[in-house]
């Protein structure tokens, strides 16, 4: 199956991108930046502390951590940018409680447990579970929605840090835990149709509890596949293809650790990590996943909440990303990145650099409300 990968044409993606709806460019509102670069800080050393007070401090060293160019809600390992200082990469919260627990350790070595990959393309086994998740995906009941509702997303997260030694920013990086280190809840609202300004809650600096405060997202005017709103998945097609050359129209190529295909994964992912998605949009996505060369599958995975299932991965680098879904049910739990092999900073191949789990997904009416018990997903 699959034997000759999907790549859009040049033409076809200039195409696409003329029909689909405006992507998202450089022009988000500061409060959207601390969300879609990783904006959450785990913990900040005590001789930084003060300038996370300082209006403006916080959020500039979270956007200057980040790489250049668009938005994203994609979850990369950062390295702190002075000596002493620790950002944390993290995009997600629970529900039920806001005790901290342990991120779970990689479940099996890294390669133990992975597909082969398919004669120039995702491997058999992932074309056959994707496709067993988008029939899954599109059985289920489209929620209903208003333009001025809120898509509320519950989720918890972990992300390594890394400190720069006291030579400065020559001196080689580290991790500042083992892996095992503690998850962290995170709730997000974002705009059914972008038009009013988003809410997060989460821990972004020491003393920092849920739900005490929030960070405005702003607007989101401009929505893409990395950033998106209800209302812009709704309005993409719903055929597998052309969704795969909308998907390869929006790679831009600002992340030179990443081919096309890879990108392509993770702009995949940026899409599912973060939203409710329309049944029918979600269903394509996956199918259209299963098109990218690459993909393969690891039998167990374990999210930042400590479920098992199997998951859907790619390699890039010297990491994998996984997405992680529900053995029996097929139903999107959450996303990690595990090191392939050993690397320069300590860690070891297996490691969890970052790590996710989606707990609850509602509709509500305003931001910073709470779905009603039985309402969410």
């Amino acid at each position: 199956m699959n034997a000759t990968p999907y790549r859009p044409a040049q033409a076809e993606r200039e195409e696409t991108a003329r029909l689909l709806p405006v992507p998202a460019e450089r022009d988000l509102p500061p409060g959207r930046h601390l969300h879609h670069k990783e904006l959450l800080m785990r913990q900040i050393d005590q001789d930084t502390t003060h300038t996370s007070h300082q209006p403006g401090g916080l959020r500039r060293r979270l956007v200057d951590a980040a790489a250049p160019g668009r938005p994203r809600r994609r979850l990369v390992l950062g390295a702190s940018l002075a000596a002493g200082a620790m950002a944390a990469v993290i995009a997600v919260t629970a529900v039920g409680s806001n005790a901290p627990t342990t991120v779970p350790q990689a479940a099996s070595a890294p390669d133990s447990s992975v597909s082969e990959r398919g004669p120039g393309g995702a491997s058999p086994q992932a074309v056959q579970l994707l496709t067993r998740i988008a029939a899954v995906a599109a059985s289920t009941s489209a929620p209903q929605v208003r333009d001025d509702q809120y898509i509320y997303i519950a989720s918890q997260v972990y992300g390594a840090s890394k400190k720069i030694g006291a030579d400065g920013d020559g001196a080689k990086a580290q991790y500042n835990d083992d892996g095992t280190g503690t998850t962290h809840p995170r709730q997000a609202w974002f705009s059914v149709n972008g038009s009013r300004d988003g809410l997060l809650t989460g821990p972004l600096n020491p003393g920092f509890r849920p739900g005490e405060g929030g960070v405005n997202l702003g607007k989101n005017t401009k929505p893409s596949l990395q950033l998106p709103t209800y209302t812009y998945l709704a309005s993409l097609p719903t055929d597998p293809d052309a969704l795969l050359t909308a998907v390869y129209a929006q790679n831009t190529g600002v992340d030179k650790n990443l081919n096309p295909d890879q990108e392509a994964f993770q702009t995949i992912g940026d899409a599912l990590r973060e939203s409710l998605m329309p049944p029918q949009i979600g269903a394509a996505l996956y199918k259209a996943a299963a098109k990218i060369p690459g993909v393969n599958v690891v039998d167990d995975a374990v999210d930042a909440s400590g479920r098992h299932g199997v998951a859907v991965s790619q390699d890039h680098g010297n990491q994998r990303t996984e997405w992680i879904f529900d053995k029996d049910k097929l139903t999107y739990l959450g996303e990690r990145t595990v090191l392939i092999n050993d690397d320069s900073a300590g860690g070891k191949a297996g490691r969890i650099l970052v790590s996710t789990a989606v707990t609850e997904r509602a509709v509500v009416d305003k931001a910073g409300q709470k779905p009603s018990p039985g309402t969410a997903t």
